[in-house]
């Protein structure tokens, strides 16, 4: 439920955005309470921040019931209990995650690990199996390639894929040198689900790279469906790094209502939406797990299932959306 909020004569600050579109574009955000929201908040709607050229979209202020919904495939203690939270200000977040474009215009340098190199090593070694597996059927390597047709071509520019593998540390230095921040659970979760009481904002399939549909790899930035405030990849392709402390128990300490909370302190961050390698399930807008400080080498089968509960700073299903407060 969106809160009113009074009309404002304020333009975006040209110290640090522009203005891409100043109403809501309605074939996008089709909810008309959601798009009166935005024009009495007197604030424009998809911005662009200057120093990193990331797209941010108003999420207006309002109400929502944050944790399990009714539905959900699986409920966890860590949802529980669900219970309204209202949030007070209009923010703006990343209409997608950070990509590897923008924080190499930063930071400039690249961690993640589904970059060129990646793709093309990954087609060599398909190739490579392939011509064995028909050399040993009598064929000569010659035969096998023709056999084979064209090498394929693998993904040679991954500027619009999400950023991943940065250890925590490194993305809160990004905050500091864009004037950035990451979104509090509260402020996520909101953003995620849009006006949605149900698990998920739409059919997963169409709205999120997974386990189910990603090949085991992200996916640019912006190629699922958004959600009804015109934001992409909420859910799906990588996990996103929040500003509270993960306190399993967190939602049972706050009462029966809650104004902008967040939980802070020293331990590992929660991380949000799950990523391109979760489980169908585990890919909904109230699931949270924290952010685990282990090192896995690889990927493999038998590390799929410990993707869904620990990670590494080194682990590519780790990235982030940023918020500015205006």
């Amino acid at each position: 439920m969106l809160a009113p909020t009074q009309p404002r004569q304020q333009a975006v600050n040209p110290s640090w955005g522009l203005v891409i579109e100043a109403a809501p574009d309605a074939a996008m955000v089709t909810d008309t309470a959601v798009r009166d929201a935005v024009i009495k908040s007197g604030l424009p709607w998809k911005v662009r921040h200057l120093s990193t050229g990331i797209e941010l979209v108003l999420v207006p202020a309002g109400r929502f019931r944050m944790g399990a919904s009714s539905g959900d495939p699986s409920v966890v203690k860590a949802e529980s209990p669900p219970h309204e939270v209202v949030i007070s200000k209009p923010f703006y977040i990343g209409r997608t995650e950070v990509t590897q474009g923008q924080w190499q215009s930063v930071m400039g340098s690249n961690p993640s690990r589904f970059q060129a190199a990646f793709f093309r090593e990954e087609a060599e070694q398909q190739r490579s199996a392939a011509v064995a597996r028909i050399t040993e059927s009598g064929a000569t390597k010659q035969e096998a390639e023709a056999k084979l047709g064209p090498r394929p071509i693998w993904i040679d520019d991954t500027n619009d894929f999400p950023l991943e593998s940065a250890p925590f540390a490194e993305v809160e230095a990004f905050c500091t040198k864009s004037g950035l921040k990451l979104p509090t659970e509260a402020q996520w979760e909101y953003a995620c689900r849009a006006g949605s009481t149900a698990p998920t904002f739409g059919p997963l399939e169409s709205i999120a790279w997974c386990g189910a549909n990603s090949g085991d790899r992200t996916h640019a930035v912006a190629t699922a469906a958004p959600n009804a405030f015109g934001l992409h990849d909420t859910l799906g392709n990588v996990w996103e790094w929040t500003a509270d402390l993960y306190i399993p128990n967190a939602y049972a300490q706050r009462g029966a209502s809650s104004a902008d909370p967040m939980v802070t302190g020293p331990g590992p961050r929660a991380v949000r939406g799950g990523n391109w390698l979760s489980l169908p399930k585990t890919c909904r807008a109230s699931y949270r797990i924290p952010a685990a400080e282990v090192r896995i080498p690889r990927i493999s089968s038998e590390d799929r299932t410990m993707g869904e509960i620990e990670g590494a700073p080194k682990y590519p299903a780790y990235g982030f959306r940023v918020v500015l407060e205006p």
